[in-house]
């Protein structure tokens, strides 16, 4: 099954960057006291979800690429996977949103619920419906018991 966005989630996320950046002058500008600290935290928060996710595909040898999820050989349950279903995506969300306090926190409001929508239609459901395919009973267990996110 071949996902039909073909735009990598990783490019997705960039774009929403952009957008953060090149429209904090549209939005009110307001500081967020140690913005800079809690927002690099975020950030670096973000980083290691989306390295440890990284290293137990590698792990597992399977693959990483999200537009053709039908290659996946093994659905992967332990780790940071215990906890959310897409950590990945999630990595990418928080390092969005630690872009977003330290540079446009009031476009955050709008931008972050808008890039979240765009990956549940165009990438999560349509992965989650392959995994479905590929792993049947075992899928819909795991997704049973553990959150799309978190």
């Amino acid at each position: 099954m071949h996902i039909k966005t073909k735009i990598p989630p990783p490019l997705v996320a960039l774009t929403f960057g952009f957008l953060i950046n090149y429209t904090k002058d549209i939005f009110p500008k307001i500081e967020i006291r140690n913005g800079i600290i809690f927002g690099s935290f975020m950030i670096i928060i973000g980083l290691i979800i989306i390295l440890s996710a990284i290293i137990l595909f590698k792990k597992y040898q399977t693959t990483i690429t999200p537009l053709n999820p039908s290659n996946a050989t093994k659905l992967i349950t332990d780790g940071i996977y215990k906890f959310s279903r897409n950590p990945m995506y999630l990595g990418l969300l928080l390092v969005l949103f630690g872009i977003s306090i330290i540079l446009n926190p009031i476009g955050c409001l709008f931008l972050i619920p808008l890039f979240i929508l765009y990956l549940n239609l165009f990438q999560i459901i349509p992965e989650e419906n392959a995994m479905v395919e590929l792993f049947k009973g075992e899928f819909l267990e795991y997704k049973k018991n553990v959150r799309r996110w978190i």
